[in-house]
């Protein structure tokens, strides 16, 4: 079981915008960012009553075939 939870971590970036990526971006630095790097954007995050720590964050992802993105329901436990 630990191995399989090993095996599935990610690293992710989390945002309590709309967008990781500004409003009028010419060239999509954030795409450029991200790209070959093992990291997840997690945009749209409701962080207003969280207070500064270290947390756990998981994220369940609705799985959709073919999509670049999904809606996902992120838990954060301290």
């Amino acid at each position: 079981m630990v191995v399989l939870a090993l095996i599935f971590l990610t690293m992710n970036a989390g945002t309590d915008y709309f967008s990781i990526a500004t409003y009028d971006e010419a060239i999509p630095a954030h795409v450029a960012f991200l790209r070959g790097r093992e990291i997840i954007p997690v945009e749209g995050l409701k962080l207003d009553d969280i207070q500064p720590g270290n947390y756990s964050v998981h994220c369940l992802p609705l799985r959709l075939l073919g999509a670049e993105g999904a809606p996902t329901r992120c838990i954060l436990i301290k």
